[in-house]
């Protein structure tokens, strides 16, 4: 697992073929781990923990039928590629965890109170160490999709480094959990179940807000559209950037770009500039799936 952070475009495109799998694969494996020390040791946070891994588990599932079909290429009946279809994948994973958090919340809520009233006992210490160990595999499988997902400008893996990110802390606040409730702190356990639910919720409602950004083709960031325009401005003959416009497909981002050139340039000169203007757009962003270019003349 070699972070892909200094490596080339296509070296880390070849990683995303894989990534996906291998977010299935380690969040089911950490899912059984902690869902079956949940169930030995009694700790109730670690069981809800065991399912943020069963969240992760589903939600890679739909990250890589999105991966798999956002990579055919453009046809005619899909002009602008298939890249949407990861941001509808956001979407199932936002409302699936929103309805998941809330039934957690709930569930944690009862346990404080049991725990309250007494009815419950501390749970074994081996829930600690079954903590510790979610946080080392949390932490490796969040700092791999992130490397992934920032080289190809990915929302689906990208929201799938934040959930891994964000279990890594969750178990790091079950392992507190389980050693306060060894001292006699018994509500600890339950309380950080209900802390975990809170946070599951918040990053849902993120993502939820995302995907529907995508899906209604949502600007992308003004620092891309500054590197955007700062690129084009560089190409001989470009003497203004009169209008840019680019949202996010997918993995890629699709660019409407004006330029002025000069009024006395021929009709093969301007064609040529644009060219050029394609070109360095793509070589200096690398993920741009398509440019439409207008050419407009400049006048003093």
């Amino acid at each position: 697992m070699t972070p892909c952070g200094n490596t080339e475009y296509q070296e880390c495109a070849a990683c995303a073929k894989k990534v996906g799998w291998f977010a299935v694969y380690a969040n089911l494996a950490l899912t059984v781990f902690k869902a079956f020390i949940g169930y030995i040791s009694g700790s109730k946070a670690i069981l809800v923990d065991s399912l943020f891994s069963f969240k992760d588990f589903v939600t890679s599932l739909i990250v890589v039928a999105g991966i798999k079909v956002s990579g055919k290429p453009a046809d005619e009946s899909h002009p602008y590629g298939y890249g949407k279809i990861e941001f509808v994948a956001m979407l199932v994973m936002s409302i699936f965890l929103i309805i998941a958090s809330g039934f957690l919340f709930i569930h944690s809520i009862k346990g404080v109170w049991e725990s309250y009233h007494g009815h419950n006992a501390a749970p074994k210490f081996i829930a600690f160490w079954a903590a510790l160990i979610s946080v080392i595999a949390n932490y490796k499988i969040s700092t791999y999709l992130q490397c992934v997902g920032e080289r190809l400008k990915s929302p689906a893996i990208l929201a799938n480094a934040k959930h891994s990110h964000s279990d890594a802390i969750s178990s790091i606040l079950v392992a507190v959990g389980v050693l306060g409730a060894k001292f006699g702190l018994l509500f600890l356990d339950p309380l950080v179940a209900i802390v975990e639910t809170i946070d599951l919720m918040m990053l849902s409602l993120v993502m939820f807000k995302d995907s529907l950004n995508g899906l209604f083709d949502a600007s992308v960031h003004t620092d891309i559209l500054a590197r955007i325009e700062s690129t084009a401005r560089l190409v001989p003959g470009v003497r203004r950037v009169s209008k840019i416009a680019a949202r996010q497909t997918g993995q890629s981002i699709w660019i409407d770009i004006t330029i002025r050139v000069d009024q006395h340039a021929s009709h093969q000169e301007g064609h040529l500039i644009g060219l050029h203007v394609k070109e360095s757009l793509r070589r200096k962003l690398k993920n741009v799936s398509g440019v439409h270019l207008v050419i407009e003349p400049y006048v003093v």
